[in-house]
């Protein structure tokens, strides 16, 4: 055949090589080369952070009711030693509780093919590390959080043509989890775990299915 001989079968051109410093499509999004998928996650944590979350609605609430005993009581300062002790346990466990969720969140999305790994609110590659600590960005974080949710629900949905599961679509309970801690934030513990419950059990399904076409 001659190099240009135009009755000459259509061949299509090669793929380029691609190098361990370049990046390679997959489906609609820039995936890095080398992003890979994780075990899927233990119920152990989303466990852990339920009681954390249980641990520090109560301390912050008898710590509160300590303080404003002794105010109103006058000259009780054991009281007041009391209230303002379980008051920082309290803070403490919030932020074992919000250490743990952000480890929740990497674990989950590190599990999350890679080629899935976008939302329709950041159409862009998502890395595991991206999705945990844009969650510590100042005022961003609060949108983050809808990414996030949503964006699960919305992953699981696409996924579920490859991989049926007969639980149903997580984006209502997704919404509730972004909307209502942020009105009121005693819910966060219950409504975040109801919400990792469900999509590990979605997760679990797929998993299932992906491990039987392998």
């Amino acid at each position: 055949m001659q190099p240009n001989d135009p009755y000459a079968p259509y061949a299509p051109p090669a793929p380029p090589p691609y190098g361990d410093a370049q990046a390679l499509y997959r489906q609609n999004v820039l995936v890095p080369q080398g992003a890979s998928t994780a075990p899927l996650l233990a119920p152990r944590i989303r466990n852990v952070k339920l009681a954390l979350g249980i641990a520090q609605i109560a301390t912050g609430t008898v710590g509160l009711v300590l303080i404003t005993a002794a105010v109103l009581v006058g000259d009780a300062n054991v009281l007041l030693a009391a209230g303002v002790a379980l008051f920082a346990l309290s803070n403490l466990l919030l932020m074992a509780w919000a250490a743990l969720s952000l480890v929740w969140l990497h674990k989950f999305w590190s599990w999350i093919p890679p080629e899935q790994r976008h939302t329709s609110m950041w159409k862009k590659y998502i890395s595991p590390n991206q999705a945990a600590f844009f969650m510590l960005i100042p005022y961003f974080g609060f949108y983050w959080i809808f990414v996030m949710n949503l964006g699960i629900a919305d992953i699981l949905e696409r996924m579920r043509v490859a991989y049926p599961t007969d639980k149903p679509p997580a984006k209502t309970i997704a919404m509730l989890n972004s909307i209502v801690p942020l009105l009121f934030f005693p819910a966060a513990p219950f409504l975040d775990y109801v919400f990792d419950k469900h999509v590990e059990g979605m997760a679990a399904d797929m998993q299932a299915r992906m491990r039987r076409h392998a």
